[in-house]
């Protein structure tokens, strides 16, 4: 019995020492995948801002934009296109109206915390421009 524990915690600590070999990427985080996909950006972010305040819920290439007075929210379906500098871009239109989402490289601030933020985030939904940062989804 007791080898069989030792073996159970040698596996275990071996496990916890190994280090995976997926590629550096600047892209997008990588998640949690199906079988041989396990190397595909994760697109799951989360945009946000004050003055006045505002949230986008990204999750592949559908956007759930919300305001303290629009808390159900509206949800946009684009596309999106990973930029060089590790960035993202979405685009689409739904109705009438267009939208866009820039998600960039930048330091930021929420400007209410102490927080600083890796990301910065520029939103158009119609003539309305939004400014703040930006995370990876959690």
């Amino acid at each position: 019995m007791k080898s069989h524990l030792f073996a159970i915690a040698a596996v275990i600590a071996l496990a916890a020492c190994a280090t995976s070999e997926s590629p550096e990427t600047d892209t997008a985080p990588v998640g949690k995948r199906p079988a041989g996909q396990e190397h595909v950006p994760l697109l799951a972010w989360r945009a946000f801002g004050t003055e006045p305040f505002w949230n986008v819920r990204v999750d592949g290439d559908t956007l759930l934009f919300t305001t303290p007075e629009d808390q159900s929210g509206r949800t946009f379906s684009g596309t999106h296109a990973l930029q060089p500098d590790g960035g993202v871009h979405y685009q689409g239109k739904e109705s009438s109206t267009v939208f866009s989402l820039d998600i960039a490289k930048g330091e930021c601030s929420d400007g209410m915390s102490d927080n600083v933020y890796e990301l910065t985030a520029e939103f158009r939904v119609g003539d309305m421009d939004y400014k703040g940062c930006a995370e990876a989804a959690k």
